[in-house]
């Protein structure tokens, strides 16, 4: 079977640079350096102007790629676990992390979480098994599901900062979930391997717990 696109190619790596001109790291932009990171032949570290947790951000991006499971194509729903996960002790002013329950879809996402000992709570909605981009379409993720598990989970009474990060394919019910909920909603990356760097100021590493 075909495999899924789980969209590596959408992550703009320069977006979290601090300098796109300098050429100190010898090549001549920053696209062709992070490009070199990529495919293992430089070191994010070969960068000055790289802060120590974006470094270690795009380490955790290469052991993803290298960790994560194969995805396969899918044609059917495959529904998996619905529910809450206190991942790493959350305490009430953690982040609430949302996705669907999919299979393939969560074990990606505890994947990428397995890079870091930073709590979350991580929230997996019913989109009846679809994966997320599916669910969009089938519109099986909606801001009455995610209000509903948010309910059920007794995340309103958990998690007092009242913030969610949901998957940038599911930023057209942004706007429905805060009127609904009354939380702040933040749009992450379409990719999960993103995870590390767009949260890069707390993806704290496990050797550093």
């Amino acid at each position: 079977m075909a495999p899924a696109d789980l969209y590596l190619e959408t992550i703009d790596f320069r977006r979290y640079l601090e300098n796109e001109s300098c050429s100190e790291c010898g090549f001549s932009s920053c696209v062709k350096f992070i490009e070199a990171v990529r495919s293992g032949d430089r070191e994010p570290l070969e960068c000055s102007f790289i802060s120590r947790n974006k470094t270690y951000a795009l380490e955790a991006f290469r052991q993803i790629k290298d960790l994560w499971p194969e995805v396969p194509l899918l044609t059917h729903p495959r529904p998996a676990f619905a529910g809450l996960i206190e991942l790493n002790g959350p305490a009430p002013e953690s982040l609430v992390l949302v996705s669907g329950n999919n299979e393939y879809t969560e074990q990606v996402i505890m994947t990428v979480l397995g890079t870091t000992v930073c709590p979350f709570f991580v929230l997996f909605t019913d989109t009846d098994g679809n994966t997320v981009d599916m669910a969009m379409v089938y519109r099986t993720m909606t801001a009455e599901r995610i209000h509903k598990a948010l309910n059920e989970t007794g995340l309103y009474e958990k998690a007092c900062a009242r913030e969610m990060i949901i998957p940038g394919i599911a930023h057209r019910i942004k706007d429905d979930i805060e009127k609904l909920t009354g939380w702040r909603v933040r749009v992450g990356p379409v990719c999960a391997a993103e995870l590390p760097l767009f949260l890069s100021e707390i993806w704290v590493p496990p050797e550093a717990d």
